[in-house]
């Protein structure tokens, strides 16, 4: 009995010590599927997320049957020892927990702590990482596309015929709407990702500028057929594209820095503007603006 008593006890203890192992592992398992993805940080490479659930699966498996088999090793060790006291035998004393058992409990909640602080370190880290990287992924794509376009004015520039600058000249009259309409759709339509193409022209008095995009035909509240959704303009509203617009209808080529956005130039978008020249002056500017 004695030889049996003491496999039960060997038995607990193995079944008891390779328990509480996993249980540590599955826990910290759990800790980290919790903070990746309840708390939201990135901290687990791609390739050991779609690994991390199962793992923990297979750890909580191994540690359910490993307490079956303690919890039953303790009933026997138990009956075991009722036994023993029946008989008059002396019962072993349970041994107190000792200052290492102690101590690892304090640093098992240290390093608890400190993994969390560093979990979030790390997540802090690749957070501004992917946003460096998406930034230099947007910025790789804005110039791009703003090469394209620029590429694309000097074809756009010559596109309009003489009687279309020389109309750009007089401030685009009715007569001359449906010309300068077509064309600014059909360089829309001709131009790659469809940009969406505007005109500036100077305005008769007491307006100072006026947009103009190309549409269908359309009638007016008057009843007049239109071919340009015009917006007439006293002056614009900022400073910068004030002076920058007045540069331009001077002859200037000006590049304005990303982020600008006023009534006629918008550079949050890629964009690119020609010049329209009609007897050595200036008379209209055309912009593509990516959509």
């Amino acid at each position: 009995m004695e030889g049996i008593e003491m496999d039960h006890r060997k038995a607990l203890k193995f079944s008891t010590d390779r328990a509480l192992g996993l249980l540590v592992l599955a826990c910290i398992g759990i800790l980290l599927w919790v903070v990746d993805e309840v708390l939201m940080w990135d901290i687990l490479p791609d390739w050991l997320e779609s690994c991390a659930v199962a793992a923990v699966i297979v750890a909580g498996t191994l540690t359910a049957f490993c307490f079956a088999a303690s919890f039953m090793c303790s009933a026997a060790v138990a009956a075991e020892s009722l036994a023993a006291g029946a008989a008059g035998e002396a019962l072993p004393r349970p041994r107190p927990y000792s200052r290492k058992i102690q101590a690892g409990i304090v640093a098992l909640g240290l390093l608890a702590g400190l993994s969390l602080y560093g979990f979030h370190r790390i997540d802090v880290l690749r957070a501004r990482r992917a946003v460096e990287a998406s930034r230099a992924e947007d910025a790789r794509k804005y110039n791009k596309t703003r090469d394209e376009l620029k590429a694309r004015i000097p074809d756009v520039v010559q596109a309009f015929t003489p009687d279309m600058v020389a109309e750009m000249a007089r401030r685009i009259e009715p007569e001359g709407e449906k010309a300068i309409a077509d064309m600014l759709l059909a360089i829309q339509s001709s131009s790659p990702g469809n940009p969406a193409v505007t005109l500036m022209v100077k305005a008769a008095p007491p307006y100072a500028y006026q947009i103009a995009r190309g549409h269908g035909a359309r009638r007016d509240l008057a009843g007049q057929v239109t071919y340009l959704d015009r917006t007439p303009l006293i002056d614009l509203p900022s400073v910068w594209e004030r002076d920058t617009v007045a540069a331009i209808f001077k002859g200037a080529e000006l590049d304005v820095p990303h982020g600008r956005s006023g009534a006629f130039i918008d550079t949050r978008r890629p964009c690119a503007w020609g010049l329209i020249r009609h007897e050595g002056d200036v008379v209209g500017v055309v912009m593509l603006r990516s959509n």
